[in-house]
């Protein structure tokens, strides 16, 4: 189990094993949910669950509005591929 502590500030370090597990990178942003006297720490997708979402329309003219909806529905479902 790994545990680390708060500072005054409410700051606290993600352990590495923590950090190498979930893959969490520096700029990453966290979603924390609370239940009763627990908290789940969810690594939120990102702008990381956008790479290589547009890979297999290589080659396609896409349009602006085309490019949008297909990066807000990668953002949605946290798919790396569609």
């Amino acid at each position: 189990m790994s545990h680390s502590t708060v500072t005054r500030k409410g700051q606290t370090t993600i352990p590495g094993k923590i950090r190498q597990a979930l893959q969490i990178k520096p700029g990453d942003k966290l979603q924390y949910v609370v239940e009763g006297d627990h908290a789940t720490i969810r690594v939120h997708p990102g702008t990381r669950s956008l790479k290589g979402v547009l890979a297999s329309k290589k080659g396609r003219k896409m349009s602006f509005s085309e490019i949008r909806e297909a990066a807000a529905k990668a953002a949605r479902t946290g798919e790396a591929h569609s």
